[in-house]
């Protein structure tokens, strides 16, 4: 049978079936068949009179589900396949101080250091910014970009 998972929704899909989880709480469930780390369950799922325990290594981040009979008795494990993410195609664009603002301060600390974030806020604010924090920041649009999905254009 082939498996696979949508982590956004939490769905196990076996062949073209869709099932929703019935259980996300997590739970050490065994040891990965990769590397022997821990596993960790995502997701529960009924399948007729047996119960499917999606997992994920801790350390290898290989993903399996791991297959029950009604009484809990161990009967296999499998390899399971994510689907992809879907990605949106333009990411949310910040040009004014109101859409900085609106940003959390915790995702600004951690690409920016402190002098570059004031720089920004001075730069939205049409203030004159220190020149070299406003270069720096600059160059690390893309990778908050990437990060958060928010464009910085500044």
């Amino acid at each position: 049978m082939e498996y696979s998972y949508n982590l956004n929704g939490n769905n196990l899909y076996i062949e073209e079936s869709q099932l929703p989880a019935y259980s996300l709480e997590e739970n050490e469930i065994g040891n990965c068949s990769n590397c022997d780390s821990l596993l960790i369950s995502l997701s529960y799922h009924s399948v007729g009179e047996k119960i499917v325990v999606v997992t994920k290594c801790v350390s290898c981040g290989a993903f399996y589900v791991n297959i029950y009979d009604s009484e809990w008795n161990w009967i296999d494990e499998a390899p399971v396949s994510l689907l992809p993410i879907p990605i949106p195609i333009s990411n949310q664009i910040i040009d004014d101080c109101k859409g900085l603002e609106a940003i959390p301060i915790k995702k600004l600390e951690a690409v920016f250091s402190p002098g570059e974030i004031e720089a920004l806020f001075a730069r939205a604010k049409d203030e004159a910014p220190i020149r070299q924090y406003l270069y720096r920041a600059r160059k690390k649009y893309e990778l908050f970009e990437e990060i958060f999905d928010l464009r910085l254009e500044l």
